[in-house]
């Protein structure tokens, strides 16, 4: 395997070219996400003791739709630690498809393209005066893409919080394997 970077490894064979970007985030930010996700929690339990303790039909109701979006959000951050532990990136591209899969360890679901159908690839740039792009590349996020590979068939995002150079490098790596299986066809 070799690196592009401190997250992503590539391994280029005669019939695929596979590429491995891993989630890791730095132990202090980790640490903080996890305590973070704990106070969370902590609130829960008192919104949970609150709802329990009432009788006030109005309070219950209060508390019943705290609790709703209490929970959507501790599952929203579980996932981002999982993601943080145990996620990655798998690409595979082969000389019939390109396979994007975001794993948690072993389990995840892979979209495919016809490796025909791919037009291009983008970098995606981004705006640092813009909020929401700039949210996309913090840690207590998943992430957004940092590259999309446009084919006829569908746009696949992949590259979750790269740099653009990162981003870029790995573009590179990936049209010169699409080449490479293209003319092994």
């Amino acid at each position: 395997m070799r690196t592009l970077g401190s997250r992503i490894s590539y391994e280029q064979t005669s019939d695929q070219f596979t590429v491995v970007i891993t989630q890791e985030i730095p132990r202090m930010s980790f640490l903080l996400l996890i305590g973070w996700w704990l106070a969370w929690w902590g609130i829960g339990a008192v919104f949970l003791w609150e709802w329990a303790q009432t009788e006030i039909p109005d309070e219950r109701m209060f508390f019943s739709i705290s609790l709703a979006f209490w929970a959507y959000f501790a599952f929203r951050v579980g996932k981002v630690i999982a993601w943080r532990k145990w996620g990655r990136e798998l690409i595979r591209i082969t000389p019939t498809e390109l396979s994007v899969k975001n794993a948690f360890g072993s389990y995840g679901r892979a979209v495919a393209v016809p490796l025909a159908s791919v037009e291009r690839m983008e970098v995606v740039k981004r705006d640092p005066t813009k909020f929401l792009q700039t949210l996309d590349q913090s840690f207590w996020i998943m992430g957004g893409e940092s590259l999309v590979v446009r084919s006829s068939v569908r746009r696949l995002p992949l590259g979750k919080q790269l740099s653009e150079r990162e981003a870029g490098a790995l573009a590179k790596a990936m049209d010169g394997a699409i080449r490479k299986l293209n003319k092994s066809r």
